[in-house]
């Protein structure tokens, strides 16, 4: 009986030990002194702050440090990950919170606001993803003492091929640090599909989802008519070409998106559903932000690491190789070059449309291609989407 008090004891203080502790001053106003006030407002209930509502989006809301932010008075205590609940206003937008360790090492989570009911996250520090050119993420174990803020919503006011977000709003509560959880992604487990397999369906009529990931160049900034980017003209070649009207193409690429937006992002692109096949092309706003190339592969590796824990090593994965501008025609190349060996690490498809384009020429190209320094006009996406449909040729 004495033995079973004991154990009982034990495991009751191990509960005790390992539970979530909230972040102290979270709904103190002075903390909110940094953000606009018509950006937040404190929720009150019978006269005590109960929540921080967030009135988005494109104001990032700061939070500076208030010590101790841990409840044990501890800032030297590591925990492994952050929790907080959530009510949406019922919109299909997401929100987002990001901790800081200084303004280069940053994780960033984002999640839904569709729910009007409270919803809890608990987020390991470690699936946050990079919030910056110049980090790899957060620690697994973080030290309270390192944070120094912690934002909410995010600078973004476009979403998908560079649509205008609308205001949204959603509410914020019991935000907590947790000293135990596991990561959800693993890394390692899976190659990419290989896109000879989805071509077989594609052949057989089966519904095949092909999703272009990046930055602007896929978004279509700077074409006069936008449902004539190349991923649509990629999914008008491949109905013909299988004769397959169940091929579908989405695009869920943002002007002036990087690496760490895209695997930030992920989770929201992934509502389009999860593709057959991938194509990312991105690296001109990473070499912009002066991002060395091995960041930039670490990062694109995260992005592919997480899309196939996620179909489960079933999305055939096309990478196109950072493109060139003009100017800037050879700045790309170091990029492109890593591309080309991430690609072989995954079994990945290249698609080499920079090669092409080096054929072409910086000015022919700049004169007939482009409708700017970087984005293709409509000559160019027509190149795109070509190139593009010739991996399929298998």
């Amino acid at each position: 009986m004495k033995k079973f008090i004991v154990a009982l004891l034990s495991v009751t203080a191990a509960a005790a030990f390992a539970a979530d502790v909230p972040v102290q001053g979270f709904l103190d106003s002075s903390a909110w002194r940094r953000a606009s006030k018509k950006s937040y407002s404190i929720v009150k209930e019978n006269g005590k702050p109960v929540s921080v509502k967030i009135n988005a989006p494109g104001v990032v809301q700061v939070m500076p440090k208030v010590f101790p932010l841990d409840g044990a008075k501890d800032i030297f205590k590591t925990y492994e990950g952050i929790s907080f609940e959530v009510k949406g206003d019922g919109s299909n937008e997401w929100g987002a919170i990001t901790v800081l360790e200084t303004g280069a090492v940053a994780g960033r989570y984002y999640f839904p606001v569709k729910s009007t009911e409270w919803k809890e996250y608990r987020v390991a520090f470690a699936d946050m993803a990079p919030a910056g050119d110049h980090t790899l993420g957060l620690p697994a174990r973080f030290a309270v003492g390192r944070i120094y803020q912690i934002n909410l919503s995010d600078r973004w006011r476009i979403n998908w091929t560079n649509i205008k977000r609308k205001p949204f709003s959603f509410e914020v509560r019991n935000l907590k640090f947790i000293e135990k959880i596991a990561p959800v992604y693993s890394y390692g487990k899976y190659k990419a599909r290989p896109l000879a397999d989805v071509v077989k369906e594609m052949k057989a009529g089966k519904e095949v989802l092909v999703t272009c990931f990046g930055d602007s160049i896929t978004a279509g900034t700077a074409l006069k008519k936008t449902d004539k980017r190349y991923s649509i003209l990629l999914g008008e070649i491949l109905v013909k070409k299988f004769n397959n009207s169940k091929i579908k193409t989405e695009c869920v690429a943002i002007g002036g998106a990087h690496t760490y937006d895209s695997i930030a992002w992920l989770e929201r692109d992934l509502t389009k559903g999860v593709p057959a096949v991938a194509t990312m092309l991105i690296g001109y706003n990473n070499r912009s932000g002066a991002q060395n190339a091995e960041t930039y592969r670490k990062q694109l590796e995260m992005w592919i690491e997480r899309l196939l824990c996620k179909s489960k090593g079933n999305t055939a994965i096309i990478l196109i190789p950072s493109i060139q501008g003009v100017p800037r025609w050879e700045a790309q190349k170091e990029m492109a070059a890593v591309t080309y060996e991430v690609a072989k690490k995954y079994n990945c498809t290249i698609c080499p449309i920079e090669q092409v384009i080096e054929k072409i020429g910086a000015l022919e190209y700049k004169a007939k291609y482009l409708a700017d320094a970087i984005h293709p006009n409509q000559a160019g996406h027509i190149i795109f989407a070509k190139e593009l449909a010739k991996c399929f040729d298998k």
